[in-house]
């Protein structure tokens, strides 16, 4: 039995409803619009403060706060921290540092808009479906251009990074947006039993999905989505696990070649092209992963000599004092870029967020039986592990592009399990009351699950 606890007044308003659909949509996909900026306000803005206003004006307020909210607040101090002592060490770019600081939080924020806008059941899952609407759709782009590059030759400079751009620079952003999303719309496909349609039209967005990510070329997210693929078959059902085990032992069988040359790439051959599929290998790590290590290694010693950061947005201004060769270049690690920007309070700030994200998503999947908190709970527990993975290989933690619909499902999950705790509280007053007030809590339309017990 699922929870409903909506009335006439407690409702979503369709104009709110409206403005989080289109927010959900437009966000990754904005470079696909044209620029809507007012002095300073772009339309993202513009959506996060109609919003905002549309939450304020509602006089009927959430019973229960969101939960993670002083994990929230503990992390934002810390990226405030980074903006003052970068400020200390430079002053020369303050409004540009400014910038990154407002961006970093607002698009986190989302959480808290999703939480409190979300006020039935119903707007719940039309948000739920309008992620995994955006996710298919964005599916289609990668699609599109996979085609349109060619599906047989690895190029560094074609590789898919729908839906941020058609610029190859992208392509790890746009794998790690897959590894993500894919996950909700696994969730879907595997829990969601009210709809057989919906059913398999998940699976089949879930196969796109998959197959397009092959074309982003992403070693990191090769191997994520098959991580993430063993945890939820192993968790849903062992005899399918067992199976997706075999084919990826054999992914040779199966795989695009072009994707099989770019894994063979990880080790370059001395006398041979890199990615050329058969030759003998001399385990010579490529470029790119090379890269990532020696990169590290001049955080360490930025993050020995200025344990209390150097600066939010400052890394790549000083990377370069100890690893010359990549002056100007990112961390491509968030948990490396985080510590060596804000000091050694962040990773404990960005694990705290984390561990609290999962056990948020197991805290609902463990509600009750029903097919909706299990589908919300698995989906935000695994998209979380998703996130953590993606930060290992990339700073992506504070896209906003591709972490804003992240942030939305985190706030309606959250809202979901407040819901329904709310109406197990409705029940239980309901029981101790005289009849007329039972009788108005039938009429109320509340149900609620048989299973009363709070939430571990």
């Amino acid at each position: 039995m699922k929870a409903d606890s909506q009335t006439a007044v407690q409702s979503t308003p369709a104009i709110l409803k409206l403005l989080l659909v289109a927010t959900i949509f437009y966000i990754p996909n904005q470079a696909h619009f044209p620029d809507f900026s007012i002095k300073g306000l772009n339309l993202t803005n513009l959506l996060f403060l109609a919003i905002l206003l549309l939450i304020l004006s509602n006089k009927n307020k959430a019973q229960h706060r969101p939960p993670l909210k002083k994990e929230f607040i503990f992390f934002f101090l810390v990226l405030t921290w980074g903006f003052v002592i970068g400020q200390v060490y430079d002053t020369s770019t303050t409004l540009v540092d400014l910038q990154s600081l407002k961006n970093d939080i607002t698009y986190m924020l989302f959480y808290f808009l999703a939480y409190y806008a979300a006020r039935d059941t119903k707007t719940i899952k039309l948000l739920f479906l309008a992620i995994l609407f955006t996710t298919f759709f964005d599916s289609y782009l990668g699609l599109r251009q996979a085609l349109d590059y060619g599906l047989t030759n690895y190029n560094e400079s074609r590789r898919v990074a729908a839906p941020f751009s058609w610029n190859s620079t992208d392509s790890n952003r746009a794998s790690a947006f897959f590894c993500i999303y894919l996950v909700l719309v696994a969730s879907a496909a595997f829990y969601y039993r009210s709809s057989r349609l919906v059913r398999w039209a998940a699976f089949g967005c879930l196969a796109l999905g998959v197959f397009v990510d092959f074309f982003t070329y992403s070693r990191q997210s090769y191997g994520i989505l098959a991580a993430l693929a063993l945890v939820l078959t192993f968790r849903r059902n062992k005899a399918l696990a067992l199976v997706v085990i075999v084919a990826l032992m054999n992914y040779h069988a199966w795989l695009p070649d072009s994707a099989i040359a770019r894994i063979d790439m990880t080790v370059q051959t001395g006398d041979s092209m890199p990615g050329v599929v058969g030759q003998p290998l001399n385990q010579e790590l490529d470029t790119s992963t090379e890269s990532r290590f020696i990169i590290w290694g001049g955080a360490a010693q930025l993050i020995m000599r200025n344990p209390w950061g150097v600066g939010l947005n400052h890394f790549e201004r000083n990377i370069g004092t100890y690893a010359p060769a990549y002056a100007h270049f990112d961390a491509h690690n968030y948990f490396v870029l985080s510590t060596t920007e804000d000091g050694i309070l962040a990773p404990v700030a960005l694990i705290l967020i984390l561990l609290g994200l999962y056990r948020l998503g197991r805290s609902i999947e463990k509600l009750d039986d029903s097919q909706e908190s299990k589908m919300y709970g698995v989906g935000l527990s695994l998209a979380t592990l998703a996130v953590v993975m993606v930060n290992v290989y990339g700073s992506r933690f504070v896209d906003g592009n591709l972490m804003s619909n992240f942030w939305i499902f985190v706030g309606i999950a959250a809202r979901y399990r407040s819901l329904l705790l709310e109406a197990r509280s409705g029940k239980a007053l309901a029981s101790d009351a005289p009849p007329l007030m039972k009788g108005s809590v039938r009429r109320a339309g509340i149900r609620v699950s048989p299973r009363t017990e709070p939430a571990r």
